[in-house]
């Protein structure tokens, strides 16, 4: 009995050691393989022309990484301590929203905005909680990157104004930084009486126009609630709450939403229609499509009205753009007969309160666009942009991630949604392209009429390690000329991750 039990001693301590020499290992191992996290840059943006220094924060197994973004004049250099880097901003860079990612053979972050402005900027100076701490501003135009990092966090900037000077004072934070601050803005005197606010305006973040009733000093106060409302009703904060708030006594040029500084696939030249010219069907705007026409509701109660001439069963597409651009519109849309009768209306689509129409002619003839202000109000600042054409029958994809991960030697699939516009019929193939020889990507078809005709799914397998981007693509059976490529939220490049584990 005692040699067995000695054996078996022998072996639990046998056991044990290798047990703890494998859990030694897998710490060591595990640590580089733990994947990357970046979850804020800070300062989350710089101006052309210039050199920033960024920090990183998120979960860095590996330093430095590697980096990629979406433009080569933005370039990134990693620095000696983990989380530090600096980024060199090219005179010709193109102002607006840029994206980073970083990655290793591990594998790779989400991407992370960074924007790109004309004028000065600077970061906020803590603490500057109280009037008497107010950062000065001490000239304009200027762009203060800020975080409300503690609960009940204000930020406030001293600007001193002349009797009739305008301040027009920007937020960016939920909307283009995915802050989870819903950010607020007031302009105060002195003496902390509020003079102005705004609480949401390109989304949730505010814009405020203020003229100054005297000369003398101002103060520019931002603090901000939870953008997903919670049972707290005081101001808050937190260490991934940043903000850029840029003031200048015009409205503010760079990727300007209110100067509607969009691309758009839809190829035509741009109208302006006259405010107050085109306020009754009877003088319509008379165009011809594919359109692209900007206008302004000047005056409460105001619709602007745009003429076309439309072919029967023929399907027709009318985007307004208003609100996600930062206008103080609300849009609504019409369709009406040449008499003037209502035939359909849009306001709000899902969540979005921008209209976006698909409609059908019912018979030739000449048809009328109505756009108006859904509470019936008007202003310089009441702008829209509308985009008139016809659909013919076509495609589009789209993907729920721009990340990719997959394992080595392990099969990933990837759901990729049809939309057919206008009845289109055709097959369509899908495939991933742009991945590495190491990786194999089946091809599917979407049929009409099937359970393919709006959802695929694509198997991914790899040998090896990759990093990159991909691109997934699909091309019509009967017209190889139509091809699509899947579209990510916010035009991110798909990104491929293939690790280890």
């Amino acid at each position: 009995m005692s040699s067995i039990a000695t054996t078996q001693g022998w072996n639990v301590l046998l056991w044990s050691l290798w047990a703890l020499a494998y859990a030694c290992s897998l710490t060591q191992t595990g640590y580089a393989a733990e994947k990357p996290e970046l979850t804020r840059l800070f300062p989350a943006g710089g101006q052309m022309g210039t050199t920033v220094d960024v920090e990183a924060t998120g979960k860095f197994p590996v330093w430095p990484m590697q980096a990629w973004s979406d433009t080569p004049s933005i370039e990134w250099t990693f620095l000696k301590d983990s989380g530090k880097l600096q980024v060199k901003i090219a005179a010709n860079a193109t102002p607006g929203l840029h994206w980073l990612r970083l990655h290793h053979e591990n594998g790779a972050t989400a991407v992370r905005p960074f924007l790109v402005g004309e004028g000065p900027e600077r970061n906020e100076v803590e603490p500057n909680d109280r009037p008497t701490e107010a950062n000065k501003i001490e000239s304009l135009p200027q762009t203060i990157q800020g975080i409300l990092n503690k609960r009940a966090d204000v930020d406030l900037y001293a600007v001193s104004l002349e009797k009739g000077q305008v301040l027009v004072s920007t937020i960016d934070s939920a909307k283009w930084l995915q802050s989870p601050a819903d950010v607020n803005l007031q302009m105060l005197d002195t003496k902390g009486f509020v003079l102005a606010e705004n609480l949401d305006h390109a989304g949730l973040d505010p814009y405020l126009e203020f003229t100054a009733p005297r000369a003398g000093t101002y103060v520019v106060r931002v603090f901000g609630f939870p953008a997903t409302p919670d049972s707290t009703v005081a101001f808050s904060g937190g260490n991934d709450w940043i903000y850029r708030l840029r003031m200048d006594s015009k409205p503010s040029p760079f990727g300007s939403w209110l100067d509607f500084q969009m691309q758009s696939e839809l190829v035509a030249d741009r109208i302006e229609s006259v405010p107050g010219a085109h306020v009754s069907y009877e003088k319509a705007l008379a165009i011809k499509l594919p359109a692209k026409i900007g206008g302004t509701l000047t005056e409460a109660k105001q619709s602007n009205y745009l003429g076309f001439t439309a072919r029967a069963g023929v399907q027709h597409r009318i985007r307004v753009f208003a609100r996600e651009f930062g206008s103080s519109l609300d849009p609504n849309l019409a369709i009406l007969d040449a008499k003037g009768k209502q035939l359909v209306q849009q306001d709000d689509v899902a969540n979005d309160r921008d209209p976006d129409l698909r409609w059908k002619a019912p018979s030739d003839g000449e048809y009328l666009i109505e756009i108006n202000d859904f509470h019936r109000l008007g202003g310089a600042n009441y702008r829209f942009l509308a985009l008139i054409e016809e659909r013919p029958a076509n495609f589009s994809l789209s993907i729920a991630s721009d990340l990719i991960a997959s394992t080595i030697g392990k099969e990933t699939e990837i759901t990729v949604n049809i939309e057919r516009e206008s009845d289109f019929k055709g097959s369509i193939n899908i495939t991933a392209e742009g991945y590495p020889t190491t990786s194999e990507c089946s091809v599917a078809e979407s049929k009409d009429g099937s359970d393919t005709s709006k959802k695929v799914t694509l198997k991914l397998k790899s040998t090896a390690a990759f990093q990159g981007p991909i691109r997934i693509v699909a091309k019509a059976t009967e017209q190889p000329e139509m091809v699509r490529q899947a579209e990510v939220p916010k035009g991110k490049t798909v990104w491929l991750s293939v690790t280890a584990d």
